[in-house]
């Protein structure tokens, strides 16, 4: 977040205190650095949303679960699953609608997925979940860089690691769900 921290923690507190006020001031404080690591969401192709729709979606799935927000790195961790699950209901909803229109599906270059191979977002989700099962901090990782486009030097000060330590968990990560990904059919329905 970008704002000063003792501002972000107030309103974390007054919104776990179930202050609705402070939904929308922390949505205010949030939203731009939000669309920022969304904006690489909805740029390519394959997008289903907009930029501004993911966020708003994201922030509303946030808003409306009420939840006990503790600190910057636990918004951030709920932020990511949050828009994680936007982006694959979004992604289940358009293959539903077009399975099979010849459209070539998202890449990626952070290498998740094996070169060449087209990112199958619920295949990575259900990749993502067994990592989660049993590496839940190879998971976290992931959803922090990955799906919240947080460098790793922002990872390592929100869960008080290394940047060393992130980056090897990052590349132990990867190898696991290219291992997983690659034992998974190829087309699925979700």
């Amino acid at each position: 977040m970008n704002a000063g921290g003792e501002d972000t923690a107030a309103l974390l507190r007054r919104c776990s205190h179930g202050d609705e006020g402070a939904y929308g001031e922390l949505f205010e404080l949030v939203y731009a650095d939000l669309h920022r690591r969304a904006r690489r969401w909805t740029s390519g192709a394959g997008a289903t949303l907009s930029t501004t729709a993911l966020v708003h979606e994201t922030f509303l799935s946030l808003a409306g679960a009420r939840l006990a927000l503790n600190d910057k790195a636990h918004f951030f961790r709920l932020a990511a699953r949050a828009m994680r699950r936007v982006l694959i209901d979004a992604s289940r909803r358009r293959d539903a609608r077009k399975r099979g229109d010849g459209q070539r599906g998202l890449t990626l270059e952070t290498s998740l997925v094996a070169p060449g191979r087209d990112l199958d977002l619920v295949a990575l989700d259900q990749a993502l979940e067994r990592l989660a099962a049993s590496e839940p901090r190879l998971a976290q990782v992931v959803e922090l860089h990955f799906y919240a486009g947080l460098e790793f030097a922002e990872i390592a000060q929100l869960m008080e690691l290394s940047e060393r330590t992130i980056a090897r968990d990052w590349r132990a990560a990867r190898a696991l769900l290219h291992l997983s990904l690659a034992e998974a059919p190829e087309h699925h329905d979700g």
